[in-house]
């Protein structure tokens, strides 16, 4: 018997001014919080200092890279033993049947679309490793998610 296939094509993240915005106002303020910690805590007693210039253009390329940055098209791989993620950010990740130990389901907010993220890690190695991510808005996603709940690692 041949195994299903099924190729979903998931297009490119559709952002909404705002939370562009919230994006990157958030990359702001971790990027001003961490160089201040830097130049309190390593630069304290050096002679040459991190000039207001170099702060500002520094905290405006990382606001404006963040703005400008979206999660890019991908194809998303079914069959009866794994589900499979090819090229955009994320090349070739992948779960397999009976092998899944990470399935969360977020909600979206101002700063990422509602989404399933499935992973043969556990919660901390995910988070380092990557994930299969499969967004909510995907017209085959309860599908998906079901067939992605029945893969679990039980204990």
């Amino acid at each position: 018997m041949v195994p299903e296939r099924k190729i979903y094509y998931v297009t490119a993240e559709q952002l909404s001014l705002g939370k562009r915005i919230a994006r990157a106002l958030l990359a702001l303020v971790i990027f001003i919080v961490a160089t201040y910690i830097f130049n309190a805590l390593w630069r304290a007693g050096k002679a040459e200092r991190f000039g207001r210039e170099d702060f500002v253009v520094d905290a405006v390329i990382a606001a404006a890279t963040d703005f400008f940055t979206k999660r890019k098209g991908y194809e998303l791989e079914v069959d009866d033993e794994t589900i499979r993620m090819r090229g955009g950010d994320w090349i070739n990740k992948s779960v397999r049947r009976g092998h899944i130990r990470y399935l969360r389901e977020s909600s979206g907010n101002w700063f990422h679309e509602a989404a399933l993220k499935l992973s043969e890690h556990g919660p901390i190695r995910t988070r380092f490793l990557g994930c299969v991510w499969i967004p909510a808005s995907l017209p085959e996603y309860e599908e998906i998610k079901a067939r992605a709940r029945s893969w679990l690692v039980m204990g």
